[in-house]
Formats: C-alpha cells, sequence, structure tokens
C-alpha cells in the first residue's frame, strides 16, 4: 500500500492511504488532498499511481506540478516532474509529506542480529 504521510516538527500526524490513478492535491475543493493555504494554488499538483508494466501489484509514482504560483518540492528541490519513491519527502507550501510504499523491502525499523 501506497500512503502519504503528513510530518509536522518531524511527526507523523496523519497518513493517507493511496490507489491506482491521479491523487490531485491543491486549494479548491474536490481535489483528493484539499490544503487550506493561500500560498497553494486551486490545483497545484498531482500524483500518479500507475500499475507497473512488468510487475503490476507495484505501482510507478510520479508527481507534476500544475503551474502552482510557489512550486511543488521533492527533497528540497523544485520540480515540474518527478518519479517518487518510498522515503521521499514532498513539500507545498508549508505543508510536508512522506512518501511509504510498504512494498519496497526498505526496513523502517531497527533489525536486531543475533551475535
Amino acid at each position: 500500500m501506497i500512503k502519504l504521510k503528513h510530518i509536522i516538527n518531524g511527526a507523523v500526524v496523519s497518513e493517507i492511504d493511496m490507489s491506482e490513478g491521479d491523487f490531485s492535491i491543491g486549494r479548491d475543493h474536490g481535489n483528493s488532498l484539499q490544503l487550506d493555504d493561500g500560498a497553494v494554488s486551486g490545483k497545484h499538483a498531482v500524483i500518479k499511481l500507475v500499475a507497473n508494466a512488468y510487475l503490476p501489484e507495484m505501482f510507478d509514482i510520479s508527481i507534476s506540478d500544475l503551474g502552482s504560483t510557489n512550486g511543488t518540492y521533492v527533497n528540497s528541490t523544485a520540480v515540474k516532474q518527478q518519479q517518487l519513491k518510498h522515503g521521499d519527502i514532498i513539500r507545498i507550501a508549508t505543508y510536508e509529506y512522506k512518501l511509504f510504499d510498504d512494498q519496497s523491502h526498505v526496513g523502517t525499523q531497527t533489525e536486531y542480529l543475533p551475535m
């Protein structure tokens, strides 16, 4: 499952489950994620989840800025269009989200290694 985790001051405050298709972000009603901030454009960005052609149970994930006034950032870099992967940080205005892909096979906890 793909999730967007809302981060404030380094802490996860909420998470959103995402499914295949387009996930719109912006200030206007009707967006999948509506952000109430004057620095967010009405139709700010879109995240697309498309089944991978070779591994249909996996998703290819990308984000596109929709000509927003203040930009869309991935890992502190302004982007127009960018492929996303597990752990990427998306910033729109003052909102920060971390992408989690539970099929990425990247550990999120410390492993115990017996001696």
